[in-house]
């Protein structure tokens, strides 16, 4: 028997608490399996995840999660699903599970590339073994891949038609066996759809998350030469992608999610800059980028791919966001409301505008501290300072999210 205690706050302020003492079993497969339209997100925990599954909420959907720990009654674990198969009545299944690639406190050795290959194929491989043997629903079957299965360069622009020559380099054989192990075979009646994903951009993680603290700083600036093209998509057309792959039958094969908009990595931080109202003067070295994230990840980031959303386009999505200051601009109003909101400093540093280092307080072993997250420096370094804006403007930025 699972016991719970749910402490309800009324509006007089009085605490009451329920003891309800359920099987946990009959609480998940009812708010499980009673559901209409279920899509199962597998690694609906993460940063693209947790945007994808609030989405499909928002517009009625029922997402079921799939994570490797069961926070929830309506989240699967992943031994539970090799052991059931999937939820009954599912229409449709897209897999977002992998350990995280771009953090910079994730060492990049031989055992964290192991597993960030194998957390992306296992859980691939198992979902599509587990399709084969289903004769009508899921319908689709959507699975993530990235742009590094591009070779990077600046001269050719790569589209969803484009024959690719098989290359040697980490990414692209990590993304070819990403791919590869969704196959559902010629004969299969479930429509399958592969999304290669450019550089995530969003207020709750991906890039943002990992530059805002120098950015915000004056620190900002481009990295190596800034020529390098820069391929990224704003979290909420990413997410309507997924969603349009999934509501929409027509809608099989590879889709490219970048923006229509080719840039470089220089113009990326000129428009970052711009939101924060910050100069851009600095250029992180060749040399840095390796040190802090590694060969390959540095490579990535180095040398970058041409990419366009020539069949994403055809296919009838209509992009939110296709110009980077436009972008910037709202994730960065967004930010703002969050902290006019009162939001907690035990979220991300890289989550939190507005922050400003009282200099003669501060010693470098704080501000290492700082950077690693430690709560209690966090609190003592920080302040929070009284932000104007366009009320209107934000609150416009907001809701688009």
């Amino acid at each position: 028997m699972l016991t719970q205690h749910i402490k309800i706050k009324s509006s007089g302020n009085y605490l009451f608490i329920f003891k309800l003492s359920v099987l946990d079993a009959v609480i998940q497969s009812i708010l499980i399996n009673n559901r209409k339209c279920l899509f199962t997100i597998g690694g609906g925990t993460g940063f693209i995840g947790s945007a994808l599954v609030n989405q499909l909420r928002f517009t009625k959907f029922k997402p079921v999660v799939i994570s490797r720990k069961q926070n929830f009654p309506t989240t699967l674990t992943w031994d539970e699903i090799k052991r059931n198969g999937l939820p009954s009545d599912c229409h449709g299944i897209v897999n977002l599970a992998g350990a995280t690639i771009g953090d910079v406190k994730k060492r990049w050795t031989e055992k964290y590339k192991q597993e960030v290959c194998q957390s992306r194929i296992e859980t691939t491989s198992l979902l599509a073994q587990l399709l084969k043997n289903e004769q009508k629903n899921p319908k689709v079957f959507i699975t993530a891949s990235g742009i590094g299965y591009y070779p990077p360069g600046t001269s050719e622009i790569f589209t969803e038609n484009s024959e690719v020559k098989c290359s040697n380099d980490y990414f692209s054989k990590l993304c070819q066996q990403w791919e590869i192990a969704g196959d559902l075979g010629e004969k299969t009646i479930h429509r399958r759809v592969i999304v290669r994903i450019g550089l995530v951009l969003g207020r709750n993680g991906g890039a943002i998350r990992q530059m805002y603290l120098p950015f915000w700083l004056g620190f900002g600036g481009h990295m190596a030469s800034g020529e390098q093209p820069f391929p990224w998509i704003h979290i909420d057309d990413l997410v309507g992608i997924f969603v349009h792959a999934l509501t929409n039958s027509n809608v099989r094969g590879i889709l490219n999610a970048v923006a229509p908009s080719m840039i470089t990595n220089a113009e990326f931080t000129k428009a970052f800059g711009s939101a924060l109202h910050r100069p851009t003067l600095f250029s992180v070295p060749e040399f840095a980028l390796n040190f802090a994230f590694g060969k390959e990840r540095a490579e990535m980031l180095i040398q970058g791919q041409k990419v366009k959303p020539q069949r994403t386009l055809e296919s009838g999505y209509k992009f939110k966001y296709t110009n980077i200051y436009d972008a910037m601009k709202q994730i960065i109003l967004v930010l703002l409301e969050d902290v006019k909101n009162n939001a907690p400093l035990d979220q991300p540093v890289f989550q939190l505008p507005g922050l400003v280092i009282e200099w003669l307080h501060v010693s470098v072993r704080d501000l290492a501290r700082f950077q690693l997250g430690n709560m209690p420096v966090k609190q003592r370094i920080l302040r929070i300072p009284s932000i104007t804006s366009d009320k209107q403007t934000v609150a416009s930025a907001s809701t688009s999210l």
